[in-house]
């Protein structure tokens, strides 16, 4: 990473990421989440957001501790995200 700013994006990036993925109502998981940014790397309409999706994609492909948890597809979360209903309590 360059700076800290870069870091804020590539966590940014991958949150849309993942969130697309909830959208898509697929499963989450490293390999799911690499390929989600690939798609972002082709479909970025800026050189900015090709140069952050990349940086996005690295930074998750050099992540050791994703490399321990994916083993198997056990691992593999699945979220229902429009079927989710939002928790309104105000209990503190």
């Amino acid at each position: 990473m360059k700076n800290s700013n870069d870091k804020q994006l590539c966590d940014i990036a991958i949150g849309d990421a993942v969130l697309e993925l909830f959208n898509q109502d697929a499963p989450v998981s490293r390999t799911t989440l690499l390929a989600q940014l690939e798609k972002m790397i082709h479909a970025g309409d800026t050189a900015e957001d090709v140069r952050v999706a990349r940086l996005a994609l690295e930074l998750v492909k050099s992540s050791s501790t994703a490399d321990n948890a994916e083993k198997s597809e056990e691992n593999v979360m699945s979220f229902r995200a429009k079927n989710v209903a939002a928790d309104d309590s105000t209990k503190h």
